[in-house]
């Protein structure tokens, strides 16, 4: 069983697509994700979905995954906004390579919308899970959990809100990304904003 990962090897045109499972809606639709380019600092992707709420487009993560920018939601009807964006400081620090089991991390990270003058300030910890084999629609893969949890306190200018976020990816080192994801965010009334599941369905490298 594998237990440790190092950062993974990641190249334009790679694409993974999933099935996103929103369970407070009951639904279900495909969610895609791929490469448009690799430098030295940033992964550039492009994300897609068949929920017509999802925030699609361009995302920014840096090599190890963690997300530094992607599109926010916007209202149906409303031109497009460049900055209608969320970019984080200094990033989603979801992983830190190489992955070991038992490493741990923790510390703050902030998400500004200059669109609607929205600060999220994540507070979290983090920490990577006993190794296991995990079987998915688009196959078995040894998989490194990581389990992501943060309080945050998010500020529009006219009221400040604290929610609760808890995320476990399941890396696969085969993949070079997560192969299932589950994640719940808890509101301010103390009630589920969010309850998310990923799970492959392909994994197509670059040719």
């Amino acid at each position: 069983m594998t237990e440790s990962a190092e950062r993974p090897l990641v190249n334009a045109g790679d694409a993974w697509r999933f099935a996103r499972h929103d369970r407070l809606r009951q639904a279900r639709f495909e969610e895609t994700r791929r490469v448009l380019g690799v430098d030295k600092q940033r992964i550039v992707c492009e994300l897609a979905s068949t929920d017509p709420a999802f925030a699609a487009g361009r995302a920014e993560y840096t090599r190890e995954w963690n997300l530094l920018s992607r599109p926010a939601a916007a209202v149906a009807g409303d031109p497009a906004d460049p900055d209608n964006r969320w970019r984080w400081t200094p990033h989603y620090p979801q992983f830190r390579f190489p992955l070991s089991v038992g490493r741990a991390w923790h510390g703050q990270a902030t998400a500004e919308n200059r669109a609607t003058g929205t600060r999220n300030v994540h507070t979290y910890r983090a920490s990577v899970l006993p190794a296991a084999l995990l079987a998915v629609p688009g196959g078995s893969f040894e998989v490194l959990p990581v389990r992501f949890e943060s309080t945050v306190a998010s500020d529009d200018g006219q009221s400040q809100l604290g929610w609760r976020n808890e995320e476990t990816l399941f890396y696969a080192r085969r993949a070079n990304l997560f192969v299932f994801y589950e994640q719940t965010v808890t509101g301010p009334d103390g009630k589920a904003a969010r309850q998310l599941v990923l799970e492959l369905l392909l994994y197509q490298p670059a040719r």
